[in-house]
């Protein structure tokens, strides 16, 4: 059996159905411990009516009207799953995505500010922004942490609404543990520090108001996508309807055995083993997917969300972001009297041409002109490859970027 170690592309299963035969990544480690105690049951009740004339059975127009119960309740919770782990997943990138573009704002609205206390602001934006995305994800990971900074107030500070004094047995959540005050320390710095710091002088304009409130409006996003994180990390389904349908669902698969052992199934053996493996499957597997789409973060499975490989690539696009700037500014500086073009825009897209046209699945977009015949500042005055499947690193994949 194959495995998707936690993603897998459609795309690259070679035949159809062979999804059907992959084992880690799915409901089977959960589900097939069942399928084999309803074969064992089921066994069991065979031999007792054909050797020892003992009949255990259960009215299978009873059984059939409890399906439509069960098939309502697995499917709304599934749907319920679903749309949680969708909407964590969107809320989760859309997070991560709007820190790095905070970053880049905050050093494309200050890179004409060369002097100590730019840099150190620039530096300590950065560290933050930073800070922020390991915080965020160890909030998401802990779903009792994620609870107490949503919604129980004495778990933090040791007081409750009411006046009471109540800590959990960790001994309560540090104020340090809640992304939220970072957030409030980066608003402070990034309006009332960048105002005191980056007054402008020589020829260099002072920060705007509307550039520090654009600033302050990207981290409003954060805060929209952190707070609808929480809500989903804090929030599970509805105990009721989960312990209903948990109920109903368990009875009603662990009792398939008493229905095919009736008189319909007597010549029928190897039927009945076949469609009690099957349902068992089929109904457990549904109230098992449900469990995991509905906790998207954590450890628990692989299906579970990537937070934690989210959370580095977004740390490492911020370096990178923050590498860049400041090789530009050093060769910018270079280059001024040289007139170069290597700290420019064009220098950039240069090397980001040489890079990617070695990659072996870049297709050329122009292929009806001649690349030669292009002059030396055009986008396409490289010539690129054409698309080659065979090429490619150790794992598959292409090599993007040298």
């Amino acid at each position: 059996m194959g495995s998707t170690n936690g993603y897998y592309d459609e795309l690259h299963i070679r035949h159809p159905f062979l999804m059907v035969f992959f084992y880690s990544g799915t409901v089977w480690p959960l589900v097939l411990p069942y399928c084999c105690f309803n074969v064992f049951l089921l066994t069991a009740l065979t031999v007792l009516k054909n050797y020892w004339n003992i009949s255990i059975s259960i009215l299978p127009q009873g059984h059939a009207l409890m399906s439509l119960l069960i098939a309502y309740l697995g499917v709304s919770k599934v749907n319920l799953a679903y749309e949680r782990y969708m909407s964590a997943q969107i809320a989760t990138g859309h997070a991560f995505l709007i820190l790095r573009e905070l970053h880049q704002l905050s050093i494309t609205m200050t890179e004409n500010f060369e002097n100590a206390e730019a840099i150190e602001w620039r530096r300590d934006t950065r560290q933050t922004i930073i800070q922020l995305v390991h915080e965020t994800v160890t909030a998401l990971r802990d779903g009792k942490h994620a609870a107490a900074l949503a919604r129980n107030v004495g778990y933090r500070l040791g007081v409750g609404i009411d006046g009471s004094k109540v800590l959990n047995s960790r001994g309560g959540i540090h104020h340090y543990e809640d992304p939220m005050i970072l957030v409030h320390a980066l608003r402070s710095h990034l309006y009332n520090e960048s105002a005191k710091i980056l007054k402008g002088g020589d020829g260099v304009p002072e920060l705007q108001l509307l550039e520090r409130c654009k600033m302050i409006d990207l981290l409003h996003e954060f805060t929209v996508s952190y707070r609808n994180l929480v809500r989903l990390a804090s929030s599970p389904l509805p105990f009721v309807l989960v312990q209903m349908g948990r109920t109903f669902i368990f009875i009603w698969t662990l009792t398939i055995p008493l229905v095919l052992t009736g008189a319909d199934f007597v010549q029928e053996y190897p039927s009945a083993f076949f469609f009690v493996i099957l349902l068992t499957y089929g109904f457990l597997g549904l109230e098992f997917l449900s469990r995991m789409l509905s906790n998207p973060f954590g450890d628990e499975i692989k299906n579970d969300l990537n937070v934690r490989g989210m959370g580095t690539a977004a740390i490492i696009g911020i370096k990178e972001d923050a590498g860049l700037s400041e090789m530009n500014n050093l060769q910018g500086n270079r280059s001024t009297a040289t007139n170069a073009t290597t700290g420019s825009l064009r220098g950039i897209v240069q090397k980001r041409q040489e890079s990617i046209r070695k990659s072996a699945r870049y297709a050329r977009l122009d292929s009806g002109r001649k690349v030669d015949a292009v002059d030396e500042y055009s986008a396409n005055s490289f010539k690129y490859c054409e698309m080659d499947e065979s090429a490619g690193n150790a794992d598959g994949f292409p090599v993007v970027f040298s």
